[in-house]
């Protein structure tokens, strides 16, 4: 696997989704104290390096719902070699 730096944002919205769980968007926004559109786009390189998924939710504000995944939990644990 290709080793990927994470910026500082990226590794707030990773801890934050870890801790907290699943949750939309704009929560993440809510909790990460970033705007929301640097936000999305921290989740859509995330979900781009395989480190978040963003699904379509009805149920959420946004519309979507972003989940951290295994290999992003296994990442910030520093099991990456």
């Amino acid at each position: 696997m290709k080793r990927f730096e994470l910026e500082e944002e990226e590794r707030k919205v990773l801890q934050t989704l870890a801790k907290r769980g699943a949750m939309s968007p704009s929560e993440v926004a809510a909790e990460t104290w970033t705007l929301p559109g640097k936000t999305l786009s921290v989740l859509r390189d995330l979900s781009s390096a395989g480190f978040v998924l963003l699904r379509d939710d009805t149920n959420s504000p946004d519309g979507m719902l972003v989940a951290i995944t295994t290999e992003a939990r296994v990442y910030l644990n520093g099991s990456l070699v």
